[in-house]
C-alpha cells in the first residue's frame, strides 16, 4: 500500500493524461488555510480558493546536495536544454525508493520556457568543472542532466498545518472541475528554508 506522501509525490511526478477534473500546476503563496479551505495567492497575480479535506496531506522539503544523489536513485527533475543534445537542472528532487521505476518518462513543464520534467532512474554520476552530471535512464532512453552548485536539490518528507502559515510559499497539483473551482488533497510547503521549485 502506498503512503499519503509517496501518494502525493507520485502526483507529481507524472500529470496524468487531462481528464474532468484536470490537473493543473499551482504555485504561489498561502493566504489563509483552515480545514477544509486553502487560498493561494497564484503567480499570476489570482487568489485561488481550494476545496481541501480536512486530513490534508501536507509534505516538507529536505535540503540536499548533488553528492547525495546515487546510482539507482529515483529521481524527479526540472531542466532546460543546454544546446549541446543535454540539460542544465532547475530543479531535482530524490524520491522515495519505493517509486523507482514508476511514472518514469519526459514531458514538457511549465517551469521556464522549453523546460521539461523528466522522472527516471539514475544509471550514472559524475563530477564535473561547472557542477555534478548525472545520467537517467528510463525505457531505452538515456538522458545526461549537469547540475550547476546553486539549483536546489532536495527530498521530501511530513509536514503539518504550521507550514501553511500566511505568506508560505507552496507547490500544487490543483484539481480544477468543468465549473473552474479547484480542490487538491496534498499541498508541497516551502520548509527548512527551501521554497518548492518544481
Amino acid at each position: 500500500m502506498k503512503t499519503p506522501i509517496l501518494a502525493a509525490l507520485l502526483v507529481v511526478a507524472a500529470l496524468p493524461a487531462f481528464a474532468k477534473p484536470r490537473p493543473v500546476p499551482l504555485r504561489g503563496e498561502v493566504v489563509t488555510y483552515t480545514p477544509g479551505a486553502l487560498h493561494v495567492a497564484a503567480r499570476t497575480g489570482e487568489v485561488v480558493e481550494l476545496a481541501v479535506p480536512q486530513n490534508l496531506e501536507i509534505v516538507s522539503m529536505i535540503p540536499r546536495a548533488p553528492a547525495d544523489i546515487a546510482v539507482g536513485d529515483a529521481v524527479s527533475t526540472t531542466a532546460v536544454p543546454d544546446g549541446n543534445g543535454g540539460l542544465t537542472a532547475l530543479q531535482v528532487s530524490i524520491l522515495p525508493a519505493a517509486m523507482a521505476g514508476q511514472n518514469e518518462g519526459q514531458r514538457p513543464w511549465d517551469a521556464a520556457p522549453d523546460s521539461v520534467m523528466t522522472n527516471a532512474t539514475i544509471s550514472g554520476v559524475t563530477t564535473v568543472n561547472d557542477g555534478g552530471q548525472i545520467t537517467m535512464k528510463y525505457g531505452d532512453q538515456d538522458v545526461t542532466m549537469t547540475i550547476p552548485d546553486d539549483v536546489p536539490v532536495i527530498s521530501f518528507g511530513p509536514g503539518d498545518e504550521a507550514l501553511l502559515a500566511p505568506g508560505a510559499d507552496v507547490f500544487i497539483i490543483a484539481m480544477q472541475a468543468e465549473d473552474g473551482t479547484f480542490s487538491t488533497n496534498r499541498v508541497i510547503a516551502e520548509s527548512n528554508g527551501i521554497k518548492p521549485p518544481m
